[in-house]
């Protein structure tokens, strides 16, 4: 996990067993593979993110639990981002990856739906944009493609948020 943080993508198994100063050897007798590695990193990363949703929320149920969460997520998202960075690349080449961004995506979208509830095709469509701009690919894109600063991300993402949740409330949901 340190070296995926540092900025090494896809450490090898030679990196891995130099950082953890064992030989390479024993780097697979404990691992069967280096998917199971994988799996292995995912696990505490898991567990910060099932904080930001399960931890008690200061705000009620609706809209400004929404905010709430958001703000939990978005502090996660810039301590993770070199690892989601790196699990970009290996998500197709890696089932643990790729159902740990699936994870994380759909409790995202069940919270929203808890928060933003309604059978009317107009809220489905808001609750389809406040996961889009609460999603980490978001996020990356406006830290990493449009080189903006966390501070000015946090800001326009929310912001965004905000405007999605005032049509809401201004359409009586």
């Amino acid at each position: 996990m340190a070296l995926v943080q540092e900025g090494h993508p896809e450490p090898g198994a030679e990196a891995i067993a130099a950082r953890a100063g064992v030989g390479l050897r024993t780097v697979f007798r404990l691992f069967r593979d280096m998917e199971s590695i994988c799996a292995e990193m995912l696990q505490p990363q898991r567990q910060e993110f099932v904080a930001c949703f399960t931890d008690r929320f200061a705000s009620p149920r609706g809209p400004a639990r929404l905010r709430e969460l958001y703000q939990r997520l978005a502090a996660l998202y810039e301590l993770r981002l070199p690892v989601r960075r790196a699990g970009m690349i290996r998500r197709y080449s890696s089932p643990s990856l790729a159902s740990a961004m699936r994870e994380l995506d759909s409790t995202i979208a069940a919270f929203i739906e808890l928060q933003v509830p309604g059978a009317d095709p107009g809220v489905q469509t808001r609750r389809d944009m406040l996961n889009l701009l609460m999603s980490f690919e978001a996020w990356m894109r406006l830290r990493d493609d449009q080189g903006l600063s966390q501070e000015n991300a946090l800001a326009m993402l929310t912001r965004a948020i905000d405007q999605q949740l005032a049509e809401e409330t201004a359409c009586g949901m």
